[in-house]
């Protein structure tokens, strides 16, 4: 054995040549840094530079992997970034969302949808070759909506009105909660590289993304949907993931709260400097993600399960939006479509191929064999599709992928069934996704990620003729932000809620109730009166029919019920020149040359005289003209402007003459007598309530001014009405107000006069920011004077008409006059009462009307309702409303 000396020496000359090796290796490093420095050359500058970034991004890496983060599934997702509107993929993609906004497809007309699908058919010959169409459906968000409703009461004074506000934030919860459904639509696609071996530039994405949006944006609006832009488009697709992944927790804490906690979290748990370094998909990650299920995927406490449609189970002919079937089904219906364009030159050759295979084939089979039908059919499908690749069509491969929701899996799997036979009852067939459903889950994200199997298994061929008939923006929806609730779509549950006033929606602000006797149109027409109100709009309701029917919910908001009879304690003085708010006017336009309010006070009175006198003559007229100038200056008012104020009384009016002032002006001369004569019926007689001051609270915010009971001088009596609320309208441009006529066909069918008049406020309302509603009955009255001149003119200049049930004859009119197809005017035929059809921007939607318990009781018309609501007053008084099951 080797003693001990020897191994010591030995240790010592391994530890010395050791220290020498080390020495030499450092000066080697520090020659190679002199030389560096004294000589730089470019590539070893380069390499460098390249190290050091590789080393920053790895250390970045490593400190991400050592954060705590808020949920493991946050890492399991396939997205590294999203950056301007684009998401960058775990795969290396680069995927674009678009929302769209659909259109009511299935209500139009044959030759519209026909045009709807070829527009749609242009655009997929531009259009990506891989294309994703996805539609979320969920409960309608009305937290923003109730948001508003609760400020409204806040700053509401009136308590009656408050009482309503308060009823219709209990209806609009109560149907929010049960019925309503919203529906988005979103085109997804991927940036298409032309040069695989290389890495594309940001830039060049972005601008590729750009140029296809725009181009997605121009084809569709030929279809007549709208590409929305949003004003942050990487917030926009955070949000969406969010409230995909989220469909339960998103409904109570909106994105911007969640935004704040995961801040929190990583500020707490790995300290400040790790608020750079949050992943993006931290804001949007379920915190729970269970696949455990063979059958569902459970996320934020929701089941998933997913259903598709295998290759051989699709119909072999389908009409023009045919998938709305299952776009409408119901809520928590999912849908994603794939399209994958093929190369066309390869798909001839295959097709080709095929045929000739086949072909062969089945000359070996006989005709009594099973396989020879099958064979025979092949045949016939690859001459079918070469034909069409012969000409201008495109061959493409879809898939179908149906994601089905639910709070429980009992509940998940009994809406999977009924989707099953829904579809089974048109010939389509379903599979589940039975032990692929994490595959089915990432297959479904909004990420143009098909599983490869689900594909395989899904895909079936279609011309693009045929992907054009799976036009899937055919869900509509009136749901406007701020808007008053009309009621339930018919077709899809969604909310139909309306702004009339948004001018960048509606051209006008102006409504049509068109409907049959007993259809409800005062019905309709109250409840849109009333929720207007409730918004702090002015609203004016004229009635020349049936007036009595507009009391009760007047009287129990408190607004102002004027009857306007002979005897009544109300007046309204024709020849009053009324104070008008001229401040908004002096903001927005400046100081301008004052107009004389007497010149232009006696032009109203002309009309009003013309009514009163057809026969007048033109030397009447003019003695006319000086019998108002005589009578205006006897109360010191001439066309100076500053003659009408009071001087005893500072910001008021003097005391304006009444039609007995000018009855003793016309007595006067013998060429006005006959004149004198005949007003003297308006002074004197039994029309005498004309001759009156007005005495009538023209600042309420709900006025009805009921002319029923002066038929016999009807248009007089319209005459003055709509002056006075004419004139009330005029004053100031940026408040909101709607002039209400019932039973408009009266006054459009008797005098000319009149009916132009209407015609005007139609024609200018929008100007002075106001909406002018008819209601009408009687069509051919509606339509009968000067050919229908005034009735065309009138539905011209109202951008929305609701149609109620007519009888036959009268939806043929309606029929011609909106342009409906066969199909809606059926169903205006056969409404019951509390059913609609609207029509507004070129679409058309079914709606059925929803009322609270309390609104029904202070508007309803019906006999049997009024007879329950008699016995419930008796037997409760003041409470009877509360005892109708709503709080009065």
């Amino acid at each position: 054995m080797e003693s001990e000396q020897k191994k010591a020496e030995r240790r010592q000359l391994l530890e010395e040549e050791r220290i020498r090796k080390q020495q030499k290796k450092e000066e080697h490093q520090l020659q190679k840094q002199l030389n560096q420095a004294e000589y730089p050359r470019k590539p070893v500058r380069e390499n460098t530079q390249s190290e050091i970034r590789r080393k920053k991004k790895s250390e970045e890496l490593e400190e991400k992997q050592d954060f705590l983060p808020v949920t493991w599934a946050s890492s399991y997702l396939p997205i590294e970034k999203i950056k301007d509107g684009i998401i960058y993929t775990a795969d290396h993609r680069y995927v674009k969302i678009v929302e769209v906004l659909p259109i009511n497809f299935l209500l139009r007309s044959p030759s519209e949808q026909r045009n709807v699908v070829f527009s749609f058919l242009s655009y997929l010959k531009i259009a990506p070759v891989k294309l994703q169409f996805k539609v979320i459906s969920k409960k309608a968000d009305i937290s923003e909506y109730l948001e508003k409703i609760q400020q409204e009461i806040e700053a509401e004074e009136d308590e009656q009105c408050r009482v309503l506000q308060e009823d219709y934030a209990r209806l609009i919860r109560s149907i929010g909660t049960k019925e309503a459904i919203t529906r988005r639509f979103f085109l997804i696609f991927e940036f298409q590289s032309y040069d695989g071996n290389r890495k594309p530039k940001e830039k060049e994405v972005y601008q590729y993304m750009r140029t296809t949006v725009q181009t997605a944006k121009k084809y569709l609006a030929i279809c007549g949907n709208v590409v929305l832009e949003h004003e942050n488009e990487s917030r926009f697709c955070v949000e969406l993931f969010y409230q995909l992944l989220n469909r339960r927790t998103s409904v109570t804490v909106p994105f911007s709260e969640r935004i704040k906690l995961v801040t929190q979290w990583y500020q707490e748990e790995n300290g400040k400097e790790s608020l750079h370094h949050i992943p993006v998909t931290e804001l949007f990650a379920p915190k729970t993600l269970n696949f455990k299920h063979r059958n569902c995927v459970v996320f934020d406490g929701v089941y998933h399960t997913y259903l598709y449609i295998p290759s051989g189970k699709y119909r072999m002919r389908v009409p023009a939006g045919w998938i709305s079937l299952i776009i409408n089904a119901g809520e928590g219906i999912d849908v994603d479509v794939f399209f994958f364009k093929q190369d066309k030159g390869k798909s001839v050759e295959r097709i080709g191929r095929r045929i000739r295979l086949n072909r062969s084939r089945l000359k070996e089979t006989y005709d009594t064999n099973s396989d020879f039908d099958d064979l025979s059919e092949s045949i016939r499908a690859g001459f079918y599709l070469k034909k069409g690749l012969s000409g201008n069509e495109e061959l493409y491969y879809m898939s179908m992928l149906i994601t089905i929701t639910g709070y429980t899996e009992k509940e998940v799997e009994w809406r999977a069934r009924e989707m099953a036979k829904l579809l089974n009852s048109q010939d389509i067939g379903t599979a589940k996704c039975t032990f692929s459903e994490e595959k089915a889950f990432l297959s479904s994200l909004p990420l143009l990620n098909l599983d490869k199997n689900l594909y395989q298994k899904s895909k079936r061929n279609v011309l693009t003729s045929g992907v054009a008939a799976c036009y899937p923006f055919v869900s509509y929806e009136m749901s406007d932000r701020d808007g008053i609730l009309m009621g339930v779509n018919k077709a899809n549950n969604s909310l139909v809620i309306v702004d009339i006033f948004n001018s960048e929606i509606y051209k006008n602000a102006n409504i049509a109730i068109l409907g049959t006797s007993g259809a409800g149109k005062t019905f309709c027409l109250q409840l849109m009166a009333l929720r207007m109100r409730r918004k702090n709009i002015q609203v004016f309701i004229i009635a020349p029919e049936k007036g009595h029917e507009l009391a009760r919910a007047c009287k129990n908001i408190g607004g102002a019920y004027l009857k306007i009879a002979p005897g009544s304690q109300y007046g309204i003085n024709i020849m009053e020149i009324r104070p008008s708010d001229q401040s908004a006017r002096v903001i927005l336009d400046g100081q301008a040359s004052e107009r004389s309010e007497l010149a232009m006070k006696i032009q109203s009175l002309h009309i009003f005289f013309t009514i009163l006198i057809p026969d007048i003559t033109h030397e009447e007229r003019q003695l006319l003209d000086e019998a108002f100038i005589i009578t205006y200056q006897k109360k010191g008012i001439t066309h100076d402007n500053a003659s009408l104020w009071n001087q005893e009384q500072p910001g008021k009016y003097k005391e304006m003459p009444i039609l007995g002032d000018l009855y003793q002006v016309l007595l006067e001369k013998e060429e006005t007598r006959r004149m004198a004569n005949i007003l003297n019926r308006l002074v004197n007689g039994s029309s005498s309530n004309f001759n009156h001051q007005t005495n009538i609270d023209s600042d309420n915010k709900y006025m009805i001014l009921d002319i029923s009971e002066m038929q016999s001088d009807l248009g007089l009596a319209t005459f003055t009405a709509l002056d006075f609320v004419w004139s009330k309208a005029k004053e100031d441009r940026t408040k909101e107000k709607a002039i209400f006529i019932d039973e408009c066909w009266a006054l459009l069918s008797t005098n000319e006069l009149t009916a132009n008049y209407i015609l005007e406020i139609f024609k200018t309302i929008r100007g002075y920011g106001g909406a002018a509603v008819c209601a009408s009955q009687d069509l051919e009255d509606f339509f009968s004077l000067k050919g229908g001149k005034y009735g065309k003119g009138v539905l011209n200049n109202t951008k929305t008409k609701i149609i109620l049930n007519l009888e036959h004859k009268e939806a043929e009119v309606v029929k011609k006059e909106l342009d409906l197809s066969e199909a809606e005017m059926l169903a205006i035929t056969r409404f019951e009462r509390g059913n609609a059809l609207i029509s507004t921007n070129n679409n058309n939607l079914l709606v059925e009307f929803k009322a609270s318990r309390l609104e029904k009781d202070l508007i309803t018309t019906d006999r049997k309702d009024l007879k329950e609501l008699k016995e419930r007053l008796e037997k409760y008084g003041e409470t009877a409303y509360e005892k109708g099951g709503m709080s009065k």
